[in-house]
């Protein structure tokens, strides 16, 4: 009896491991990644939209571009800059592109996303200057 116990334990601690290493590999579903502070608006793009955000507390922007269709893979893309400093993500995703941050406080910020390879890149420059 013990035995079994023991082996049924190994197996359960076996399958828990090769779960947890698939969802790493894969990019499953762990703690979604996103920007901290507040959001200052959603700029709508053809395909889906770009969030931007500003924590005060540090003086960092955050830009993520996200899909109107979540969880069909597509080319997402989120570019940010400031003060000469710039900031992409871009790949094949489900979901979004990004976090990216860059320094902001004081000065404006430039962004732009893309939902679909196909598409134009989209985005707007001198914003939210302060």
């Amino acid at each position: 009896m013990r035995n079994t116990i023991k082996r049924k334990l190994v197996a359960l601690a076996s399958t828990a491991a090769l779960t947890a290493g698939l969802l790493a590999a894969t990019g499953g579903p762990a703690v979604a990644a996103t920007c901290s502070g507040g959001l200052l608006g959603n700029w709508p793009i053809k395909g889906g939209y770009i969030s931007v955000y500003y924590n005060s507390s540090t003086g960092y922007n955050c830009a993520m571009t996200h899909t109107n269709k979540p969880g069909v893979a597509k080319y997402i893309m989120v570019q940010i800059g400031s003060g000469g400093t710039s900031k992409k993500d871009a790949g094949t995703y489900k979901y979004y592109a990004g976090p990216v941050s860059v320094y902001g406080r004081g000065r404006c910020i430039d962004f732009s996303g893309q939902v679909g390879a196909g598409n134009a890149i989209e985005g707007i420059t001198n914003a939210y200057c302060g």
